[in-house]
């Protein structure tokens, strides 16, 4: 009897010790480092989602089209067909950078860009392989 007694406490611990390992992580996984102007951080966008600096809505530099930067969303459109043409996600990386996560519907590709901020009104983009752009701030935004 001793030894189920003892199997009995020795597996005891286990179970809340799992336990607490859970609610850690979810705890942890919840965290979040608000961006500038509460833009998201790590992960996406907050829960509460604030306009932040780059906030509005973009040209490409040949007029083509246009994309809107909303509470942590990237969508695309064309100028001509108002057609959606890209989709996705962006988190500040500073106050006057961001990153770009999307997917084009044109290319069907994954594409992940980095933009930073030159002027009130520009933002030079490189894309992950290497490719630059840059966004135009349409007049009346932000």
């Amino acid at each position: 009897m001793n030894k189920s007694v003892f199997r009995a406490r020795r597996s005891g611990p286990a179970p809340f010790a799992w336990a607490a390992l859970t609610v850690g992580a979810i705890v942890l996984a919840g965290c979040t480092i608000p961006a500038p102007g509460g833009g998201g951080g790590f992960g996406g966008p907050s829960a509460v989602s604030r306009a932040g600096p780059l906030d509005g809505n973009w040209s490409d530099s040949s007029g083509v089209a246009t994309a809107s930067l909303l509470n942590g969303r990237f969508v695309s459109v064309a100028n001509d067909t108002g057609n959606r043409v890209a989709e996705g996600t962006y988190t500040y990386t500073s106050r006057e950078s961001i990153a770009l996560d999307y997917f084009s519907l044109l290319r069907e590709t994954r594409i992940r860009a980095n933009c930073v901020l030159a002027g009130s009104t520009t933002l030079n983009c490189t894309n992950d392989s290497g490719q630059q752009f840059q966004l135009i701030r349409r007049s009346g935004v932000g």
